[in-house]
């Protein structure tokens, strides 16, 4: 491990904000290692190290960590154990695992993301209630938002969710919120196929609402838009939902 970091401490600590004042610092640093080494050999090691643990401690943002641990324990339990490899460890595997686990920690999110059926109230507004089966959105209508982009480790959940929220109430129209799918991979997209076929043999119409340009792209390159049907594509909710009033999408 180098001095970088407890050099830049101590030049910050000391008052310095620009570049010239970390030039100075490295340049005293390189004048005492090539005339001064001698004299420092007698300086005790205790004192060398006491005083580089003394600026690291420095660096410990123990309120940060506090509005971390707030917001978001997951991500103190993160960081708690990139500190202790840190540590007892080393630096660089530090680095390795904190970047290993929130890697992690995004690939789970994207494999059980937060879903919801969409209800809306008396003032008009849409509000979440859990994707049980069950829930309806309005009579015969389930809208349902899946948090994550359509891809082979979570489309199985998508698709079996879908599937349990019609088959359990009298619905003739599953609505898909896809502001958050922002893309379809191969095997999402046969999916979604077999899924579309498999309501449409149920009398269920499947319907796609807030669908930007990226998801849209990958739609027809899959050749969903004709399977599922571009009138059955929409850019907004309220677009849909007029639509849907006026006809039956299904028929």
């Amino acid at each position: 491990m180098n001095g970088s970091p407890t050099q830049t401490a101590m030049v910050e600590g000391s008052g310095g904000r620009s570049q010239v004042a970390h030039l100075a610092t490295a340049a005293i640093v390189a004048l005492v290692l090539l005339v001064l080494t001698g004299p420092l050999k007698y300086l005790p090691e205790c004192v060398l190290g006491a005083l580089v643990f003394t600026i690291a401690v420095g660096l410990v943002d123990l309120r940060g960590l506090r509005d971390i641990g707030r917001e978001s324990p997951g991500e103190l339990l993160l960081a708690l154990a990139t500190v202790a490899v840190v540590v007892l460890v080393g630096v660089e595997e530090g680095i390795l695992l904190a970047m290993v686990l929130s890697l992690l920690r995004h690939v789970r999110h994207s494999y059980r993301p937060h879903t919801a059926v969409l209800v809306e109230d008396d003032r008009g507004q849409w509000r979440e209630l859990p994707a049980v089966p069950g829930a309806l959105s309005g009579p015969d209508l389930v809208i349902y938002r899946f948090g994550a982009g359509l891809f082979y480790a979570n489309v199985g959940h998508f698709a079996a969710q879908s599937r349990a929220l019609v088959e359990r109430a009298p619905v003739r129209w599953l609505v898909v919120d896809a502001g958050a799918i922002t893309n379809v991979d191969y095997s999402a997209a046969r999916a979604l196929r077999q899924l579309q076929q498999d309501l449409t043999r149920d009398g269920v119409a499947l319907v796609l609402v807030h669908v930007e340009g990226d998801l849209q792209a990958d739609l027809d390159r899959h050749r969903l838009t004709d399977t599922i049907g571009r009138r059955c594509i929409f850019a907004t909710l309220h677009e849909a939902l007029a639509t849907i009033r006026q006809r039956p999408l299904h028929s």
